[in-house]
């Protein structure tokens, strides 16, 4: 355990973790209806059919749907599908062990951390983040991979090898960007231990609740490697594109998209308070002789997972999606809630600048960017309104007889009712194609739109039909009989 934490008190009483529970379980009921969205629908729903119709026999994914991480995610959900039956409902009360233990885990590490505030800070910081709350509202392996890093994280603090081992496990087996954040754990371990100057014994020592955890993404990627004969992604992969490398200008605009998403949807409000408590207590408590250690730890942390999950981001075309920097979110929370603990100012202004901060984050659920700049709706409970949406629009489809297949559209859209709802409906929209179209099915949620196709659309097609509701919307288009003839 960390000397500094050696005195906190223990849990006296176990209500607050009821009223916790309570409080996950009335989520997953809020949300359980939900459809499969944006990668959940092939990191969750497409793994779990291919392994639910095997009878859960573990073989490779096919290639239109494996993208290098290991499918335990899917496993997992073919298993809750065998037992309770395939629905959504049964699918968002999967999460809840994750959702809860994430919960959990705040409580515990807040009052690690804890001081003029109370715990309960933290977990509203981290409840609020929009990339939390919006993965939290899906069925996917960002909220496993956020509950495996904070549990690793806890049985570090509290020296723990069975939750060091059990977390670490936990991420090297649901996503190479798992793997990444173990290993950012494991380098954090040596960092945070090189002051106290360990025997080379005692480093090894550090590195064995991580070795298990290595061993088993070791084994994986060997056997994908066999099984495959590629690992990460091959030339002829889906999603090639987004691992083509960049240079020059594009990797001064990949810099920029990184401080585009440390500072969305609202925490641009924790960075511009982490900037104001350094520059009037950053001597005193993060570098100088009286430095806090847990404070300092935290900061290591945020470094370490910042800079070992940002290459992938800036090294190739696309790939850094908000949830990519999870991990690094949830440092961010953790080292701004002890720091904002550590400061000389009354806990009246405490309270202001943590209430300032969990507002800002709380609405950065709502932003909603203009049409034509792409959005990581996945990072935001903004998305919700487009599964109604999408629901009244293929009720107004089916109603006036349009085929499915006359539909052009765009990503998350061209799956199948089964992908996304698990209703048995086997039909699926047509790629967007304007010369080939005879109906295009639009929404500001399609990043793959460009600004240019919207203006055509506009000028050259008929509204058919449109829906709107909280500021995102859905439009059926009608090509002009003068472009039919033609």
């Amino acid at each position: 355990m960390h000397p500094a934490l050696r005195n906190v008190p223990v849990l006296r009483t176990r209500l607050p973790d009821l009223i916790l529970l309570v409080l996950v379980a009335l989520w997953v009921l809020f949300v359980q209806n939900d459809p499969f969205f944006w990668d959940t629908v092939q990191l969750g729903s497409k793994h779990a059919h291919f392994f639910y119709y095997r009878q859960l026999r573990w073989t490779a994914l096919p290639e239109n749907i494996d993208s290098g991480h290991p499918p335990a995610f899917g496993y997992y959900l073919a298993i809750v599908w065998t037992i309770f039956g395939k629905t959504l409902s049964a699918s968002h009360w999967a999460m809840f062990p994750f959702l809860a233990g994430i919960a959990l885990l705040s409580r515990r590490i807040g009052m690690l951390l804890n001081g003029s505030l109370p715990w309960y800070t933290l977990t509203i910081l981290i409840a609020l983040d929009p990339v939390v709350a919006g993965q939290a509202a899906l069925i996917g392996p960002d909220i496993p991979l956020a509950f495996f890093f904070l549990l690793a994280l806890y049985g570090i603090f509290r020296n723990k090898p069975v939750l060091i081992l059990a977390g670490i496990t936990g991420l090297c087996m649901i996503s190479m960007r798992g793997m990444m954040t173990a290993a950012a754990l494991l380098v954090w371990q040596f960092w945070r231990s090189w002051a106290g100057k360990p025997a080379i014994r005692e480093r090894i020592a550090l590195a064995g609740p991580f070795l298990p955890g290595f061993l088993l993404a070791a084994v994986f990627l060997a056997w994908h490697q066999y099984q495959t004969g590629w690992t990460g992604f091959h030339p002829g992969s889906p999603w090639a594109p987004a691992f083509e490398k960049v240079k020059g200008l594009a990797f001064l605009k990949n810099i920029a998209v990184l401080i585009w998403r440390m500072l969305d949807f609202g925490r641009f409000a924790e960075w511009l308070a982490l900037g104001v408590l350094l520059l009037f207590s950053g001597r005193k408590h993060l570098w100088g002789p009286d430095r806090h250690p847990v404070l300092f730890d935290l900061f290591a942390l945020l470094v370490t997972t910042l800079v070992l999950l940002s290459p992938s981001a800036l090294l190739y075309q696309n790939l850094s999606a908000h949830r990519y920097f999870l991990p690094t979110f949830l440092a961010l929370h953790l080292f701004f809630f002890n720091w904002l603990n550590m400061t000389p100012p009354t806990k009246r202004h405490k309270w202001l600048w943590a209430s300032a901060v969990a507002l800002c984050l709380g609405t950065g659920n709502l932003w909603i960017y203009p049409q034509g700049i792409s959005m990581g709706w996945d990072a935001t409970l903004a998305h919700r309104p487009y599964h109604t949406l999408r629901a009244e629009m293929l009720q107004y489809i089916d109603k006036n007889g349009l085929e499915l297949n006359s539909i052009g559209t765009a990503f998350p859209n061209i799956n199948t009712g089964e992908a996304l709802l698990l209703n048995g409906d086997y039909r699926i929209f047509a790629q967007m194609d304007l010369q080939q179209n005879a109906y295009l099915l639009t929404s500001n949620v399609f990043n793959d739109i460009s600004p240019e196709d919207f203006q055509h659309l506009e000028r050259e097609w008929q509204v058919e039909y449109q829906l709107k509701r909280a500021g995102v919307t859905m439009t059926l288009y009608r090509k002009k009989p003068s472009l039919l003839s033609n």
